[in-house]
């Protein structure tokens, strides 16, 4: 009985003391994704994909529709003036590019907030850029608050 008692408080002190020692990090610590993750490394070329479709379609059909009753604009002309994406400040630093941006989206990456943003690959004009950063600046903005930059990938433009 006394010896039971004995392999009982050893097998206790030793899960204690084995579990003491894992800090949390497994091996695969820094790419683990969670069931909340909006962005992913590996759907992100079809995000990207995604989001530039959606972006080119509200630049080409972006015409101005005129309801009963309305005037026409004098000769019919309608000036477009073309806007990206906003890119918040914090955000732009840390990817260390203000250029305008061809899309962006909010989500979530690794667990954290992070905004997904799609910018012209300064190389080579056929591809685009995608930066994954932290977006926690943009909610809770500082002097000296730069988005940190999880990922970067380049892509061909679809």
């Amino acid at each position: 009985m006394l010896g039971t008692v004995f392999t009982v408080a050893a097998l206790g002190l030793g899960s204690v003391v084995l579990s003491s020692m894992d800090d949390g990090t497994g091996p695969d610590e820094g790419t683990r994704t969670t069931a909340s993750d909006t962005f992913s490394e590996t759907k992100l070329k079809k995000q990207v994909d995604n989001l530039l479709a959606q972006s080119q379609g509200n630049v080409k059909g972006s015409s101005t529709e005129h309801t009963f009753g309305s005037q026409p604009d004098p000769g019919g002309v309608n000036p477009r003036v073309l806007k990206g994406p906003a890119v918040p400040k914090c955000v732009s630093d840390g990817i260390g590019r203000n250029d305008l941006a061809l899309a962006t989206e909010n989500g979530v990456f690794r667990g954290k907030e992070a905004m997904l943003v799609v910018l012209p690959d300064v190389s080579d004009a056929t591809r685009v850029t995608a930066y994954i950063v932290e977006a926690t600046c943009v909610e809770n903005p500082s002097a000296a608050a730069t988005a940190k930059v999880l990922l970067t990938h380049s892509y061909p433009r679809s």
